[in-house]
């Protein structure tokens, strides 16, 4: 099997007809930035959505809001992708015969599980790298979506492998696979900064290799990680991310409710220090709206300028002389959903990864 052959490719003459009409959003410049209130003016609002509304903020005053957030947010899937024998990890998939095992040892690719303790708590965490073994190249904290764990979400991360010249380190969050705990929002902020301190101080990786990837609600991870002020990265990608919790679910509330909100991205993003970040998102998804990446987009960039300025009066020259736009790659398909750009859009994809990490290789200058 070769690795275009392990690229499974996904088509339909419904998403084909859908996308006629629209195109891609190739640069920042493309992007429709009243978007977001267009959505909102044509949100059909019920009286059960707004009933919805009241009883959860009731609940959120009743000091329920964690809980809630636990049992709305986050799905941990029912049978594990995975297994952990002997400390070694063991690829599961009921629905396929075929080897993985063999597809990796056929590409000299090396798999490595590691066990993350701080305290109490323990993250399943994986390293998959090109033998031998090369610390110095740059690495892929990939954080990813929800429904999946490590051993599920394999397939992509080899793909990665394949085709980019990067590690890739990925890991369960809290009550996932074989991290112990129940997920919550705080825990998995726990669970991505004990990653990267493994990374960090562990492996001694350099922060400015370390590329941060998240899919889904795993754009959460990366965000928050991002607008910590004593974190270094080397750039951070975030595909089909979503603005907050409370702009997914009830996108006809339009004041700012922050004690009320959770997994706001679009807030961590304000906080974020100068950095190479890449954002894309498929029109189509009707899990998160693409119009939320283009609030993330709207953030950052208000966030950047505000930063660049600032340093500029302060008489304090900018580490790198690049136009601060162009620190900001934004892709918007118009082919492709919640989970299948990738799949719709191999080559393309693929193509602007490899772009944007060598990108942050000069930026970063490692």
């Amino acid at each position: 099997m070769s690795n275009k052959d392990y690229v499974s490719r996904w088509d339909s003459p419904q998403i084909a007809e859908k996308s006629k009409s629209m195109k891609d959003d190739e640069h920042i410049y493309d992007v429709d930035i009243t978007l977001e209130d267009k959505y909102i003016k044509d949100y059909e609002v019920t009286g059960a959505s707004r009933f919805a509304f009241f009883v959860l903020g009731l609940m959120t005053l009743c000091g329920l809001r964690s809980f809630i957030v636990s049992k709305i947010a986050f799905h941990p899937p029912q049978l594990k992708g995975y297994e952990v024998v002997d400390n070694q990890f063991m690829y599961k998939n009921p629905f396929s015969s075929y080897d993985i095992n063999d597809l990796l040892e056929q590409n000299n690719v090396g798999i490595k599980y590691n066990k993350i303790v701080n305290g109490t708590d323990q993250v399943a965490s994986i390293l998959l790298y090109r033998k031998p073994l090369d610390l110095n190249k740059q690495i892929i904290l990939y954080s990813h979506g929800n429904n999946t764990d490590m051993g599920h979400s394999l397939p992509s991360y080899i793909n990665l492998i394949f085709q980019t010249d990067a590690n890739i380190i990925t890991y369960d969050y809290s009550g996932y696979g074989y991290s112990n705990k129940k997920p919550t929002e705080k825990s998995m902020h726990k669970n991505i900064k004990m990653v990267y301190n493994f990374l960090t101080e562990n492996l001694r990786i350099n922060p400015l290799n370390i590329i941060l990837f998240g899919h889904s609600i795993g754009t959460c991870a990366s965000s928050y990680l991002i607008s910590l002020r004593n974190i270094k990265v080397g750039g951070c990608i975030l595909q089909s991310g979503l603005a907050s919790g409370i702009k997914l679910l009830f996108p006809f509330q339009k004041r700012y409710l922050s004690w009320f909100d959770t997994f706001k991205n679009y807030e961590k993003l304000r906080k974020a220090s100068i950095l190479p970040v890449y954002i894309m998102h498929g029109k189509m998804d009707e899990h998160i709206p693409y119009y939320h990446s283009i609030i993330l987009l709207n953030t950052l960039r208000k966030n950047f300028e505000k930063k660049y300025k600032k340093m500029k009066t302060l008489s304090h020259s900018p580490d790198k002389n690049v136009d601060i736009k162009s620190l900001i790659t934004f892709w918007g398909i118009a082919n492709s959903d919640h989970n299948n750009i990738e799949l719709v859009n191999t080559d393309n994809f693929y193509r602007r990864l490899r772009a944007f990490l060598m990108f942050c290789k000069k930026y970063n200058r490692v």
